[in-house]
């Protein structure tokens, strides 16, 4: 009794200052006692963790940070093996810290995992402590545990199925070393027997990160031949964002895509996944807009079929018989149009989507094949995106000879002259200074008293243009004014990306812009983001847009869907 006594007295003195005074909670030392104490590991943990809570929420902790890191990192992997009760609390601080030294331990816990609940814990906290650290020497752990999980998925099993197997994904790709595409690309092509399709979003985004060309292929397959449930997250989307951050070296295998060559192997397996072709050329034609490489422009225009974008002949209602028109075609030639009518809008879109005045007569001529209103409206969205003297001139002659066919109307307050409404936005965004007059003279053709009302609400556009002119400065007082008209700022975005191209500054205005009510601004606003940045990198664009959706996430509808699919392939683009 008296040598426990003593050595309970010793210890108590180890812990107390020479003056006597209680051991310093702040001292990372006194907790690094308890922890090699047996009788106090317990309090040692306990204490160290409130340490670290105070630490990561102080100001300025970079020094203290430092200290954990060149104390305490040893003594918990001298404590590790010897320790499993206390190896999550361990596993959580290195994760709060979130600093790379942290390797050695999370690789140790990686090997945990045993189909338990607890492995499970430690697996996941140490993928956090990766992920926030960025830790390169943890790669052939995850890549390892990563392969081990594809081949015998056993270990993750349960109610949360497939969850460690996602977060390994994420980290391979967040980690972005190449070495884990094989195994990535594996994993895509694995049955969704063997996967829940959750994990294939995952592969495909990891892919997307890596940015490895030879990812194409798999992604583009298995975007056809993996049923997903329908959302703006699934892994069509995914998919799509992937071949976005790989960028222009995805360009040239996309384009082959859209020409559905029926040897392509792509296409071969997309048929065995009984996948129409049309449907892949039409998808990859969308992907190459929301790349939005010019590179892909000359190939694009060559593309579009000739046979949709020839001028509709005005025909004579009375007199048309548009049963007889349809028994007059073949089942097989109404197939083949409405085919080539999907593909014209997908490279329209795309073409608006890049920007390059070279395909304005394309466009222009597509304008006049159709009387459909939504294809009307991506026809004048394209070419307001492109902008310059020609397209405006070909949007001055639609508003003033467009009309829409009834039948096509989205909503009942439309008539068949709305359209020349929405082209009328487009004018203005298309329009340089000088050409302001020639979009007032079309306004004022225009004698339809709807038709003249709808015009009103893009005066405040032109308002802009007129008072700036080729003003910078101008234009990014516009922008930045949150309560200024919606359309005016629209406007200011458009010229900025024309006059401030490679600015940073101004794309960093812009991405802040996209917080805006106003739906079709956003979508006009991100698309500027990434075109002046003109293929470089912007990682505070890309910060600045997530906040903003993050902010918001739960409270905007349907509307603002377009808007934020934009967002997220500039987010793609600009990512670093």
């Amino acid at each position: 009794m008296r040598t426990l006594l003593l050595s309970s007295l010793f210890a108590l003195s180890v812990l107390s200052t020479a003056c006597g005074q209680p051991p310093d909670e702040y001292a990372y030392e006194t907790h690094i006692a308890n922890i090699r104490d047996a009788n106090s590991k317990g309090n040692g943990f306990s204490g160290m963790k409130n340490l670290v809570k105070t630490v990561i929420t102080s100001p300025d902790n970079g020094p203290r940070i430092q200290e954990f890191v060149d104390k305490v990192i040893p003594v918990f992997e001298e404590a590790w093996d010897g320790s499993p009760e206390h190896q999550v609390n361990m596993l959580e601080m290195l994760r709060d810290i979130g600093r790379p030294e942290g390797a050695n331990l999370w690789k140790k816990a990686l090997g945990t995992l045993d189909g338990s609940e607890e492995g499970r814990k430690r697996v996941l906290l140490a993928l956090s402590g990766i992920q926030r650290s960025k830790s390169k020497d943890t790669v052939d752990a995850v890549l390892g545990l990563f392969e081990g999980l594809v081949k015998d998925p056993s270990k993750d099993k349960g109610k949360a199925e497939g969850e460690i197997r996602m977060e390994l994904a994420k980290t391979l790709g967040m980690l972005k070393d190449t070495k884990a595409v094989p195994a990535l690309i594996a994993a895509l092509e694995q049955k969704t027997e063997m996967r829940p399709p959750a994990i294939h979003r995952a592969v495909a985004e990891a892919l997307g990160q890596l940015r490895d060309p030879k990812a194409v292929e798999p992604l583009v397959i298995a975007n056809f031949s993996i049923a997903d449930e329908l959302s703006t997250k699934n892994l069509g989307n995914r998919v799509k964002l992937a071949l976005v951050s790989i960028g222009e070296p995805a360009v040239p295998r996309l384009l082959e895509l859209v020409t559905g060559k029926p040897d392509d192997i792509v296409i071969k397996k997309v048929v065995e996944a009984e996948a129409n072709v049309a449907d892949v050329r039409f998808t990859a034609a969308l992907i190459l807009g929301s790349v939005g490489s010019p590179a892909a422009v000359d190939d694009l225009i060559k593309l579009v079929p000739a046979s949709v974008c020839t001028p509709a002949p005005k025909e004579d209602p009375k007199k048309k018989d548009k049963k007889k028109k349809k028994d007059e075609e073949s089942e097989e030639d109404l197939d083949a149009k409405a085919a080539d009518e999907q593909l014209r809008n997908a490279l329209v879109t795309s073409l608006g989507q890049i920007g390059d005045p070279k395909a304005v007569p394309t466009i222009c001529n597509c304008s006049q094949a159709t009387t459909h209103f939504e294809e009307q409206f991506m026809m004048v969205e394209a070419l307001g995106l492109t902008g310059g003297p020609e397209a405006v001139t070909c949007l001055a002659n639609f508003i003033k000879t467009a009309e829409s066919n009834p039948d096509s109307l989205p909503t009942t307050d439309k008539t068949p002259l709305s359209i020349r409404v929405e082209a009328g936005r487009f004018a203005i965004l298309a329009a340089g200074p000088d050409q302001v007059a020639a979009i007032k003279e079309a306004f004022a053709a225009n004698t339809d008293a709807k038709v003249t009302e709808g015009f009103k609400a893009w005066e405040p556009g032109l308002q802009i243009v007129e008072t700036c002119k080729a003003d910078k400065d101008c234009y990014l007082k516009t922008v930045k004014d949150t309560n200024a008209n919606w359309f005016a700022r629209e406007k200011a975005a458009v010229e900025l990306s024309r006059i401030a191209a490679g600015d940073q500054a101004v794309a960093e205005a812009l991405a802040q812009a996209y917080k805006v009510r106003e739906a079709d601004a956003r979508v006009t606003l991100a698309l500027m983001v990434a075109r002046t940045m003109r293929g470089k990198k912007c990682q505070t664009c890309v910060d600045t847009l997530e906040d903003v959706m993050k902010g918001e996430k739960g409270s905007t509808d349907v509307s603002y869907q377009k808007a934020v699919l934009t967002a997220r392939d500039t987010i793609a683009k600009l990512s670093e």
